[in-house]
C-alpha cells in the first residue's frame, strides 16, 4: 500500500468512506453527504493535514486520516469495512503522528470504553501510546466520548519531509530554497570549491564518521532528479566524478560511495562517503546520523584535508 497526502482527487472516496462509517461515528444521517464534512475534508486536503492509504494494485482509497498542526490532534480517522485488519490503521496512525509536534501532547476524541463499535479505533489509539485523560466529553452529535493524550516528547525526530513537510515543500521552490538564496550553510560546512556548475561542499565532524565525507549540489536548482534538464545532469554528474577522483586519491579510501538525496534539504545534492577497511559499517549501510567522535585526529586534520582537496580539484 502506499501512504500519501489526500488531495481534491480523493475527496469522493473519501466521502464515500465517511457515509459507510457514519454509524459507527454516530452520525444522525449520511456524513458523506454532510456539508460540514466535504468542507472540513476539502479544507485538510488543501494544507497537507490529512493522509490517504491507497491500493497499489486497484488504486482504491482504503481508509483516511485526518489531523490539526494547529491544535496538534487526530481529527479523523476511518478505514474500510473491507480493509480493516491488514495494517491499513496503524500505517496511517504511524505517518499522522510524524507530522505533529512531539514537544507537546497530541491529543484525540473519541469513543469511550464500552461503545464496541468503537473499540477497534480505541485499541489502536493505545498501540501508540494514547491514554485516557478526560471521560465526560460529548461529541457533536450529542454522543458521549472522551479525550485520549498521548505524550511523544521521548520520540527521537530528524529533519526531514517526514516530520516538517510543509515547511520542506515549500523550500522546494526556487524562490524559497536556502541554498539558491545564499543563506549561511549550517555549522560545520565547509565550501571547498564553487563554480558556474556545484557547490562542493567538506564537513566537520562528517556523517557516518568517515574521513572526507562531503557532498556536492548543482548550482541550477532542482529537487527531482528525473527532472533535472539533460545538459545541467551531465554537468552535474561529471563534477561529481572529478570530485570523487580527487577524494580517493586525499583519502586513500577503497570506495567511494554516492547517495542522491533531497530529504532535509529540498535542493538536490550527492553524499560522497569514503569507504575503509576499518569503517563501522561492514557488510552495512552507512548510519548517517553517526558523527561523533570526529574521524579526524584534530580539527587542523580536517582543514589539512581542505587543503589537500583544493590543491586536487585546482
Amino acid at each position: 500500500m502506499l501512504i500519501r497526502w489526500a488531495t481534491e482527487n480523493d475527496l469522493p472516496a473519501w466521502c464515500a468512506l465517511a457515509t459507510e462509517v457514519s454509524p459507527i461515528f454516530r452520525h444522525p444521517a449520511d456524513m458523506g453527504a454532510d456539508p460540514e464534512f466535504i468542507a472540513y475534508a476539502k479544507s485538510k486536503s488543501s494544507k497537507y493535514e490529512a493522509l490517504t492509504a491507497v491500493d497499489y494494485m486497484s488504486g482504491s482509497n482504503m481508509g483516511f486520516i485526518g489531523f490539526s498542526r494547529t491544535n496538534n490532534r487526530i481529527t479523523w480517522f476511518g478505514v474500510s469495512a473491507h480493509h480493516r485488519n491488514k495494517g491499513v490503521g496503524s500505517r496511517l496512525m504511524k505517518t499522522a503522528l510524524r507530522q505533529l509536534d512531539h514537544t507537546m501532547p497530541i491529543t484525540v476524541q473519541t469513543y469511550r470504553d464500552g461503545y464496541e463499535p468503537g473499540t477497534p479505533a480505541k485499541n489502536l489509539y493505545r498501540k501508540f501510546w494514547f491514554v485516557e485523560t478526560e471521560s465526560n466529553l460529548f461529541g457533536p452529535y450529542g454522543q458521549p466520548e472522551c479525550l485520549m493524550t498521548a505524550d511523544l516528547s521521548g520520540e527521537k525526530r530528524g529533519g526531514s519531509f517526514h516530520y516538517r513537510y510543509p515547511e520542506f515543500i515549500g523550500a522546494a521552490q526556487k524562490e524559497n530554497c536556502p541554498a539558491c538564496n545564499n543563506e549561511p550553510a549550517p555549522d560545520g560546512q565547509n565550501d571547498l570549491q564553487i563554480n558556474d556548475k556545484v557547490w562542493i561542499v567538506a564537513e566537520y565532524p562528517g556523517q557516518g564518521r568517515l574521513f572526507g565525507k562531503m557532498y556536492v549540489m548543482p548550482r541550477c536548482h532542482v529537487f527531482h532528479f528525473e527532472e533535472m534538464p539533460y545538459d545541467e545532469m551531465i554537468g552535474f554528474m561529471s563534477e561529481v566524478q572529478r570530485v570523487g577522483v580527487a577524494l580517493r586519491k586525499v583519502t586513500g579510501a577503497e570506495k567511494i560511495n554516492y547517495e542522491m538525496h533531497s530529504n532535509t534539504g529540498a535542493h538536490l545534492h550527492i553524499h560522497l562517503f569514503p569507504r575503509y577497511l576499518d569503517d563501522d559499517f561492514p557488510s552495512a549501510p552507512i548510519d548517517c546520523r553517526v558523527s561523533e567522535p570526529a574521524p579526524y585526529e584534530s580539527y587542523d586534520e580536517f582543514l589539512w584535508f581542505i587543503e589537500q582537496m583544493r590543491k586536487e580539484l585546482t
